[in-house]
């Protein structure tokens, strides 16, 4: 079944089975159709909602049923949501706005993303292991994009023992709000570090459910429900507990319904289900695969707690089951695609060594179906690293990868496999998400120099058809420009947005460490980062010396002008003196790049710029140099330093390229 397709039956056959609708029981919404419908008196309609939670009629909070003359929006029509408490027959009613937003409701103008940039989030924040979902806030009274993810809190490990959430308009993803703590375990006797959560709203009973990773001493994962997208969840509430070996890093999905986890299963957690196959099919890839793909369907209800039902380990195309190295995201019934779709981080059996920083996609016609196919995509992604041919995907299925192996090729045009990450490469974890009729895919990407400052972003993506009907994922290349078309060249950004950073072209990016704060012997430029939001001047671009590069993909200069490329730098005696130049499109000729102009990067152009003071008392300060020729159009800009020293040249916090008036 179809969750769009089959809303409304199962709403009626899910309602027959409990009290009838009484219609003269006091109804709580804030609608007009529905109110004139029901000649109801909104004193009264009032006075119900507040003796709830704020969000129900009554204190039965999971005891609402959905009724038979309800409806949900569409692309182009609202939505109408009409409740009964099965335990006390209170109801309340509400509307939904249509799914697609042709202009912002705030401002009249035409919907547009631009502002937004990578990463999501402000400096502070480091949300890894993104999965999007788009709710409806009855506080807002609109569509809003939710991200739950992981929280590394303390830049030395990964993940925390608090989880933070994130949203924003689904018709202007510049605007993110911080929602706030939505589960936490710090003022208990023994801390549990959370990771991985994952949410998803049952209409039928108005409830949303969240499941997360709850490691040591528990190492389990914890199923919990809450009658809003931002929460919070209780932490001593337990649907369900589920051992992290059958569902590590849980996803959700619930359709007419049915809840789903899914889970990256350990091979330990794949003995129990006596696969004598499965295990001789390990015996023969040597034991060298992470995990395997496991999908539960859940029996149960939020008063009562939930029940394994039946739990699967779906085969690939190749093998009796599916190898992946962690973090499987559902994205369910796909309409595009006219299939299921679930993405994973790719790992492929008997593969040596793990480069985990990609994102792979299968699909199948059934959620609990015994075989998941891998889509192909066309690119190649057989490439050497460190030395050694490294299999990523090996199905042409990988869609995206945050370390900038993904990028579109200057000279083609088309989309490309890098030979070496541009960008430090750590692991990935995320989702995609169909947002104001768009789809976007959501990950992490390391900062720092070290593994434990994950930053999350997000760019478009493009799904379709192949001609032989098979359901196409096209690449996604992780951009500084992110959601948006382009980054405004005349505006400030941060040099943090970079999307390529490099000790030099040719030379691959490091590799975060797993987990620790700094990687002994690093010796490449990196992020400098803060945890701090009242910092100023605190997360800027390091160690940059001769040969080094960062590159911005999209700016948009617009027509044709003049312009200034301004930076903002710090620099002490210690540091090389040396310069800039900016090459648009690639980072040198021989890429297809073209030279728009060199900035001298000087004791004395530093002294005679602009000065602003950090929020740490270190002083920074405005170089500026005018463009060779005026620019007009989009393209990708990348800085290239250079310096006769071998000190480090500066560091390297924010940019903008003025027109000239």
């Amino acid at each position: 079944m179809r969750r769009r397709q089959q809303f409304l039956a199962a709403a009626i056959s899910l309602a027959m089975t409990l009290v009838l609708f009484v219609p003269t029981v006091t109804f709580a919404m804030d609608v007009p159709a529905a109110e004139a419908a029901n000649e109801t008196n909104t004193a009264e309609l009032t006075a119900a909602v507040d003796s709830g939670s704020g969000y129900r009629a009554c204190e039965h909070t999971y005891s609402y049923v959905l009724q038979e003359d309800s409806y949900e929006a569409t692309d182009t029509e609202g939505g109408y949501r009409h409740y009964v408490c099965s335990e006390c027959k209170a109801e309340y009613a509400y509307e939904t706005a249509p799914m697609i937003y042709e202009a912002n409701p705030k401002t009249g103008e035409p919907v547009t993303h631009q502002g937004a940039s990578n990463p999501i989030y402000e400096n502070w924040c480091f949300i890894p292991d993104g999965e999007p979902h788009v709710f409806w806030s009855r506080d807002d009274e609109e569509w809003r994009v939710y991200v739950y993810g992981s929280h590394d809190e303390d830049g030395i490990t990964m993940c925390g023992y608090d989880q933070l959430l994130w949203s924003a308009p689904v018709y202007d993803m510049s605007q993110w709000r911080y929602e706030g703590v939505i589960l936490e375990f710090h003022d208990i006797d023994n801390p549990v570090k959370l990771y991985a959560p994952d949410c998803d709203y049952d209409v039928q009973t108005d409830t949303y459910y969240m499941i997360a990773n709850q490691a040591a001493p528990d190492n389990k994962s914890v199923l919990r429900a809450a009658d809003n997208p931002a929460g919070p969840w209780n932490p001593e509430e337990n649907l369900i507990e589920m051992r992290m070996r059958l569902a590590y890093d849980p996803a959700i999905y619930i359709e007419d319904g049915n809840l789903y986890i899914l889970g990256s299963a350990m091979k330990s957690g794949a003995e129990d289900a006596g696969r004598e196959d499965i295990l001789a099919a390990f015996e023969e890839d040597n034991y060298k695969i992470k995990h395997l793909l496991s999908v539960s369907r859940l029996k149960g209800n939020a008063n009562n707690g939930f029940e394994v039902d039946e739990t699967v380990f779906p085969a690939s195309d190749e093998k009796c089951y599916l190898a992946i190295y962690e973090g499987p995201s559902f994205t369910g019934w796909v309409e595009e695609l006219g299939a299921y779709v679930i993405l994973y981080v790719s790992q492929e059996p008997g593969e040596e060594e793990n480069y985990n920083s990609t994102i792979s996609y299968v699909y199948a016609d059934d959620v609990m179906s015994d075989v998941w196919h891998y889509g192909d995509n066309g690119v190649d992604d057989i490439v050497p690293y460190d030395g050694e041919e490294t299999l990523s995907g090996n199905h042409g299925n990988v869609i995206y990868d945050t370390s900038g192996r993904y990028y579109r090729d200057p000279l083609t045009g088309g989309m490309a496999f890098a030979d070496i990450p541009v960008m430090m490469n750590g692991n990935n974890h995320g989702g995609i998400c169909r947002i104001n009729g768009e789809w976007y895919a959501f990950g992490h990407s390391p900062a720092s120099n070290g593994g434990a400052f994950r930053r999350g972003v997000a760019d478009r993506m493009n799904l379709t058809m192949k001609e032989d009907g098979t359901p196409l994922i096209e690449a996604v290349e992780f951009t500084s420009s992110g959601v948006s078309e382009y980054l405004d060249a005349s505006q400030i950004w941060n040099a943090n947005t970079t999307c390529y950073l490099v000790a030099g072209v040719g030379i691959p990016a490091a590799k975060g460490g797993e987990g620790q704060e700094t990687v002994e012997g690093f010796d490449q430029p990196y992020i400098e980062t803060t945890h701090d939001p009242e910092t100023t001047h605190a997360a800027y671009v390091t160690d940059l010396k001769d040969s080094s590069v960062a590159g911005y993909k999209y700016i948009g200069f617009g027509d044709a002008a003049d312009r200034t490329f301004k930076m903002l730098v710090r620099r002490d005696d210690s540091m090389a003196e040396g310069s800039v130049q900016i090459y648009l499109d690639a980072p040198n000729e021989e890429q297809g790049g073209t030279l728009a102009g060199t900035l001298e990067i000087t004791e004395n152009a530093y002294q005679a710029g602009d000065a602003e003071t950090a929020s740490d008392g270190s002083e920074w300060h405005w170089i500026s140099d005018a463009l060779d020729a005026p620019v007009e159009g989009i393209h990708a800009v990348y800085l290239v330093f250079g310096s006769d020293g071998d000190g480090y040249i500066c560091d390297f916090d924010q940019f903008t390229f003025a027109a000239e008036e």
